[in-house]
C-alpha cells in the first residue's frame, strides 16, 4: 500500500473530496496537524505522496514559525527526490517557495465562488475540465510569483497564478477544489474575521456552495483523479 501524507492546518480545511480518491487508488492516508504533530519527524523515504492543505497563516511565516519552516524543508526535499506533491492554497504557496518562487499579500482577499481562466498549459493539463465557466471556491489573501521553470496553469483578474505545475509530479492550486461545499458554513464561521473584513455575504456564499456542491465534487474527482492516475507507479 502507498503512503499519502496529508498536512492539515485547520480542522474544517481537511482533504475533503480528495480523501476517497486516494483510498480508491490504494493510498494509506496519514494526517499531520501541526504544531501538535511534528512535521520534522516525517521520513521522506516512506512518503509516496505529500499533500499540503490550506490555512490562514502565511508561507512567509517560515522565518518565525517552526511548523511552516518544517513544511517548507519537507517540500524542498520532496521536490528534489521526485516525490509527488500536491499543494492547495497555503500548500501551493509553500511549494512555490520551495521551487524558488515568492509569495506576497494581495491588495484584497479573493473569497467566493467564481470561475477562472486557463492558460495554454492549463488546457493541456488535468485542469482542462475547468475550460467552461464552472465556479470554484477561492479563499486566499496572498499571491504567488513563479520562477521560470514552473508552468502557470490558471488565473483570475485578482490573482495571476491560480494554479501551477512542475512536470507531472508537482501541482499547486490556489483555489479549493477539494472542499465539500455543503460545509461552507464551517468556513464562514471559522474565518468570520476574514469574511467580515472582506465584505462577503456569508449566507449567500453558503447558498452558492450548496448549489454547486455536487458539480464541485465531480469536478474534483475528474481533475485530481486524472492527476493522480498520471503519477509514475
Amino acid at each position: 500500500m502507498k503512503n499519502a501524507i496529508v498536512i492539515q492546518h485547520v480542522g474544517f480545511e481537511d482533504a475533503g473530496h480528495l480523501a476517497p480518491l486516494l483510498r480508491e487508488r490504494g493510498y494509506r492516508i496519514t494526517t499531520y496537524r501541526p504544531p501538535a504533530d511534528e512535521v520534522w519527524s516525517i521520513d521522506p523515504l516512506h512518503v509516496d505522496l505529500l499533500v499540503i492543505l490550506g490555512g490562514p497563516m502565511s508561507a512567509n511565516d517560515h522565518g518565525h514559525d517552526p511548523a511552516i519552516a518544517d513544511e517548507l524543508r519537507l517540500a524542498c526535499v520532496a521536490g528534489e527526490r521526485g516525490i509527488p506533491l500536491l499543494g492547495i492554497c497555503l500548500g501551493a504557496q509553500i511549494i512555490a517557495l520551495a521551487q524558488g518562487g515568492k509569495v506576497a499579500p494581495m491588495p484584497a482577499r479573493e473569497i467566493g465562488m467564481a470561475p477562472l481562466r486557463l492558460t495554454d498549459a492549463g488546457r493541456d493539463s488535468p485542469l482542462h475540465h475547468l475550460a467552461g465557466d464552472q465556479p470554484v471556491l477561492h479563499w486566499h489573501g496572498e499571491a504567488i510569483a513563479l520562477p521560470p521553470h514552473v508552468e502557470r496553469l490558471a488565473e483570475t483578474d485578482a490573482c495571476p497564478v491560480q494554479a501551477f505545475r512542475v512536470g507531472t509530479r508537482i501541482l499547486g492550486l490556489q483555489f479549493h477544489i477539494e472542499t465539500e461545499l455543503h460545509r461552507l458554513r464551517e468556513w464562514t464561521e471559522g474565518h468570520a474575521g476574514e469574511v467580515r473584513e472582506s465584505g462577503v455575504d456569508a449566507v449567500a456564499l453558503q447558498e452558492a456552495g450548496r448549489r454547486q456542491a455536487d458539480a464541485a465534487r465531480d469536478l474534483c474527482r475528474r481533475i485530481l483523479g486524472e492527476w493522480l492516475d498520471a503519477l509514475p507507479a
